[in-house]
């Protein structure tokens, strides 16, 4: 890595910052549901860790601890992931012109919380960065996420025998989501994009399929986009 590389790879770890304790403590409560639920430390760990995505996890638990045909575990989670596709569409013009082999890690390595402070310091220097600096700002961000995250479903997979069943640790997740968010909604854009997507979640809350779940991350990366997006230009001059 060149030295500008690796300074925005740094730059892009400090654009997570104090998230990174609550995506470990979500991920504990996750590595916890995992062993609970019927997997082997093993599969807890690896399963974590291939499919880095909490969402899918937490959908398809419940199916697994029935002993449900494996396509309809695969796509369940399928759906719950249906938003990294549309996360993939926001920042594709970003990394167009870097190698198959680097988008492929760039689209796998993304998540919410690493797009989201992507796109949120997007309009304090990612203007100015090259394409190579931009992968490797938006690899910091969300390599950090994947750190943490890794390293708390293993602390959770590893207590996991240690905590006696309780519905109580279901809110210990729901402060992991707190503790994760909270440090983001310091900007206008993180409060633009949360409050319509939070409206949206409250009242599809009983749709069916979590239709209600989806409309909200697709209204949310929606307003994102049009917020990010750069000024159209006419005549060589921005607009």
């Amino acid at each position: 890595m060149t030295p500008s590389e690796r300074a925005a790879l740094f730059d892009g770890a400090r654009l997570i910052g104090g998230t990174v304790f609550g995506t470990f403590c979500w991920g504990a409560a996750i590595g916890m549901a995992l062993v609970k639920g019927g997997l082997s430390s093993m599969q807890a760990l690896g399963m974590v860790m291939l499919v880095f995505s909490g969402t899918a996890q937490v959908a398809a638990l419940p199916l697994i601890a029935q002993g449900a045909a494996l396509p309809a575990i695969w796509l369940t989670a399928l759906l719950a992931n249906l938003r990294f596709v549309v996360y993939s569409a926001v920042v594709a013009n970003e990394f167009r012109g870097r190698p198959m082999v680097q988008r492929l890690l760039i689209g796998w390595m993304t998540t919410d919380t690493g797009l989201a402070a992507y796109l949120a310091g997007q309009q304090e220097a990612s203007a100015s960065l090259s394409e190579r600096d931009r992968a490797a700002r938006f690899m910091g961000a969300n390599g950090l996420v994947y750190f943490g995250w890794t390293l708390g479903t293993a602390v959770g997979v590893g207590m996991a025998g240690l905590i006696p069943d309780s519905p109580r640790l279901a809110f210990v997740g729901l402060l992991a989501v707190v503790a994760i968010i909270g440090p983001m909604m310091s900007t206008r854009l993180a409060w633009s994009i949360a409050v319509p997507a939070a409206l949206v979640a409250v009242i599809g809350r009983d749709w069916p399929w979590r239709g209600g779940m989806f409309a909200a991350i697709a209204v949310g990366v929606a307003v994102a986009m049009l917020m990010t997006r750069p000024p159209e230009r006419i005549g060589g001059r921005a607009s």
